[in-house]
């Protein structure tokens, strides 16, 4: 646990060393910067003293009594466009400001990052990555194991047409593929991309990838009724939010053969992948590649979120002073 300076009101910063030095460098002259380990025993306690929590890592859940225990707290700002960790119920209760990365259009649209994770799960799955590697480690050399989904005319579905959801078409489209999306809240669209129903999406995809947000209409979309419409060995693709899928029955769908792989970055209870349903059924099947939450983790894409983040930080108190 590091600070920087005194006297002054105190933001707590849980992220990466280098992005703290940017959070540091500033703030300086504004904000006492007090860094903590992204571990609930250090930010929880340094919590319920800040004026202002700077979160780039959403490892600890924030609740109600971490809220109310912070008497001096007046705002929380996340380097991520999603908060479903930070109980925003309870901030609103008390007036406090939630400000995430969500509707920061122009700045997200240079961030990659994500999207690019996406597309690199979608090739670990279409090539049988995971069990490729390690049959090569084990000493073996054997290559009719392992036949790959060739993307060059299949179809890629995309549950959402945002940020993230337009880099996936435009990749797809290098890669020769068709593009459906479902998004009835699309403003751009690239012009290689189908609007279809949810239901027509994954009845006619091959690839289906999910980029939403969560709400109330988007979680648990990907259910039990959703996935028995998708086409028979499909791969499913998910970097968002694990609130948006069933992973009982993502296992389901494996087990049936409707979904041939899976490949996600998030999961049910993370930081604690042993509670969750997917994690165990990869234990003892590679048709599944799980990565730790990382699709924005780029040293240099999170300073620059971190440095933007910060900017927002001090214009939200001179707009108050004003």
């Amino acid at each position: 646990m590091t600070r920087s300076s005194l006297n002054m009101p105190t933001a707590v910063f849980s992220g990466p060393d280098h992005a703290a030095e940017v959070a540091k460098q500033r703030l300086s002259g504004r904000f006492d910067v007090l860094t903590v380990r992204p571990e609930p025993e250090d930010l929880l306690s340094a919590f319920r003293h800040c004026t202002v929590f700077i979160d780039a890592s959403m490892k600890v859940p924030i609740n109600a009594d971490d809220i109310a225990a912070a008497e001096q707290l007046a705002l929380i700002i996340t380097a991520t466009t999603g908060a479903t960790h930070i109980d925003q119920a309870a901030l609103a209760s008390r007036g406090i400001p939630l400000k995430t990365l969500k509707g920061q259009t122009e700045f997200l649209r240079g961030i990659t990052p994500a999207a690019e994770l996406s597309w690199a799960l979608v090739l670990a799955c279409a090539r049988h990555l995971r069990s490729a590697i390690g049959h090569v480690h084990s000493g073996q050399w054997e290559r009719t194991q392992f036949p790959g989904l060739m993307l060059k005319g299949r179809s890629i579905g995309l549950i959402g047409m945002g940020r993230i959801g337009g880099w996936m078409a435009r990749y797809a489209e290098a890669f020769g593929m068709t593009v459906n999306y479902h998004d009835p809240h699309a403003t751009e669209v690239p012009a290689n991309a189908n609007a279809m129903s949810l239901e027509s999406l994954v009845e006619n995809s091959d690839v289906v990838s999910i980029h939403v947000h969560v709400d109330d209409s988007t979680r648990g979309m990907v259910n039990a009724g959703l996935l028995q419409r998708f086409k028979m060995g499909a791969v499913f693709i998910n970097t968002a939010r694990s609130e948006l899928t069933d992973e009982v029955a993502l296992v389901d769908g494996l087990e049936s053969g409707r979904l041939s792989s899976v490949g996600t970055d998030v999961l049910i209870h993370e930081p604690d992948p042993e509670k969750s349903p997917l994690w165990r059924y990869a234990r003892d099947h590679e048709n599944v590649v799980i990565t730790p939450h990382i699709g924005g983790f780029c040293p240099d894409a999170v300073d620059h979120v971190v440095a933007f983040t910060c900017d927002r930080i001090l214009q939200h108190f001179d707009d108050l002073k004003s």
